[in-house]
C-alpha cells in the first residue's frame, strides 16, 4: 500500500493536484495533514481521489478531527498536523505518544521542514510543506510504502513551473 502525503498547501494546491494527475498509479490513499483543510476537499475534487484529511492550526472552523488513527496493513498510523504536539521545538511528545498508544507511525506537518526519523520502532513523517518550505528546503510532499517488512518513506519535490509570456 503506497499513501501520498501532503501538508501545508495553504491555498496553493497546483503542484499537488499535477504530480497527482501525472503519477495516479504510484498511490493508494492520500494524507492531507492540514493548513488548509479546504485544500484536502479541492484535491479531492481536482483528482477524483478521496483524500482523508484533518486539520491544522490554521482551520480553526473546519469541521473536521485534529487527528485520526488510521490501519493500513497490520499497522497503527496516526495522522496529526502536529501543532498539538510542540513539533516547532521537539519532536518528544510525538513519540512518547506514539510509544504510550502502540503506534507504528505518526505523519504530521506544522513545521514546514521534511522530516524522516525512525526511533524505538515508531516512523515519524513530516513531508514538509507543499507551498511554503522553510530553512533553505523546497516544496516538498511524501509518500509512504506500508507492507509486511515494514514502513519506508520518500520525500518528492514539486517542481513548480514558470509561466512564459
Amino acid at each position: 500500500m503506497n499513501v501520498l502525503v501532503v501538508s501545508d498547501t495553504h491555498g496553493r494546491i497546483e503542484p499537488v493536484v499535477r504530480y497527482m494527475l501525472q503519477n495516479e498509479r504510484l498511490f493508494d490513499k492520500v494524507f492531507h495533514l492540514g493548513d488548509h483543510y479546504k485544500d484536502a476537499l479541492a484535491i479531492a475534487s481536482a483528482t477524483g481521489r478521496e483524500v482523508i484529511g484533518i486539520k491544522g492550526n490554521c482551520d480553526p472552523y473546519a469541521d473536521v478531527s485534529e487527528d485520526k488513527l488510521i490501519d493500513i496493513e497490520g499497522k497503527k498510523i496516526l495522522i496529526t498536523h502536529g501543532h498539538l504536539y510542540g513539533v516547532k521545538y521537539s519532536l518528544l511528545r510525538l513519540h512518547l505518544h506514539a510509544l504510550e498508544n502502540g503506534l507504528d507511525m505518526i505523519c504530521f506537518g506544522h513545521t514546514h521542514v521534511a522530516t524522516q526519523t525512525f526511533e524505538d520502532g515508531v516512523m515519524l513523517f513530516n513531508p514538509g510543506s507543499a507551498s511554503e518550505p522553510r530553512i533553505g528546503g523546497y516544496p516538498s510532499i511524501g509518500l509512504v510504502s506500508i507492507s509486511e517488512r515494514g514502513i519506508f518513506t520518500t520525500l518528492i519535490p514539486l517542481l513548480q513551473t514558470q509561466s512564459s509570456d
